[in-house]
């Protein structure tokens, strides 16, 4: 992981004791997407606005800006999150699911859900609930106080548990709970193309390159692979299938693994073709007034 990935403030509270509840997080969408003028929403007017409780909206906001489709900050839609409210604004297809876990799930900054999916689950054996509990307790213990690590965790820990085996991240199967109440990942062996390629160049975006080395893709934490639970091999044979689209150039001689970004797209237009069900058009050639460019993210 990049330096300047590394250096970013962390989130320990990213539900503030809330589940996620995608109806109730739709309502806040809605209401951003419809509003009319730019600028800064205030917590006021998305109360008037929803007809949401204070808490319960810091909350939904927090979640909408740690999977990417609110502006941190000003309270309005991201560039994605515009493009994922017009086709999408319950939160229900496998490609809006795979972008906003891969926010949730793959960004430093989501303290808790972070180290779930790129440090206990990659690294641990299967445990339960209350085992995460401990695990991230310990592996925390001395970064923040006790009342943090005591409530707060608990609450975290329950938002993402929650998340994948009750709510919407559920159809995307990558978390198991046996019988016993042990908690297993698993492998995502079939992503749509056109958002795995999204996620490709947002993530050499964070990392301000645009040349990914395949191995770190695999292990990299915050990387696809590890985020999606793909092996080295699995995650290649996707890269080649996404080189022979075009959409990104796979160097594989001379010792070379690694895969070459174009200059000419962004994530946003892959998303935007995932949605359109069509090809992707470089922002550069595409002229067609549709929302284009970098991600706010």
């Amino acid at each position: 992981m990049s330096e300047v990935v590394m250096k970013s403030k962390r989130k320990f509270q990213v539900c503030n004791g809330y589940l996620l509840e995608f109806e109730q997080l739709a309502r806040v969408l809605h209401y951003m997407a419809d509003r009319v003028g730019g600028g800064r929403i205030t917590r006021v007017e998305l109360a008037e606005g929803t007809g949401l409780a204070d808490r319960q909206l810091e909350s939904l906001v927090s979640v909408g800006t740690a999977i990417g489709l609110i502006q941190r900050g000003k309270q309005v839609l991201s560039d994605a999150g515009r493009v994922i409210v017009k086709y999408d604004i319950f939160l229900e297809m496998k490609g809006t699911l795979e972008w906003c876990h891969f926010l949730g799930a793959g960004s430093y900054r989501n303290l808790i859900w972070f180290e779930i999916f790129n440090s206990l689950l990659p690294n641990e054996p299967a445990m339960s609930l209350d085992g995460w509990k401990d695990f991230l307790r310990e592996a925390l213990a001395g970064q923040y106080t006790d009342s943090t690590i005591g409530k707060h965790l608990t609450e975290e820990v329950r938002f993402v548990a929650d998340a994948y085996l009750e709510r919407n991240f559920k159809k995307l199967e990558l978390l198991y709970q046996d019988s016993k109440g042990l908690l297993h990942r698993r492998r995502y062996l079939n992503p749509d193309l056109r958002v795995l390629t999204a996620i490709l160049y947002e993530y050499a975006d964070k990392q301000e390159t645009k040349l990914l080395q395949v191995h770190d893709l695999a292990y990299s934490p915050g990387g696809p692979g590890m985020v999606f639970a793909l092996d080295e091999s699995t995650l290649r044979q996707l890269v080649e299938d996404l080189h022979e689209s075009g959409w990104v150039r796979y160097e594989s001689r001379h010792d070379l693994d690694q895969v070459r970004l174009r200059d000419e797209f962004s994530p946003l237009d892959f998303l935007s073709a995932y949605y359109d069900g069509r090809e992707p058009v470089a922002s550069e050639d595409s002229g067609d007034g549709n929302e284009q460019g970098e991600l706010m993210l």
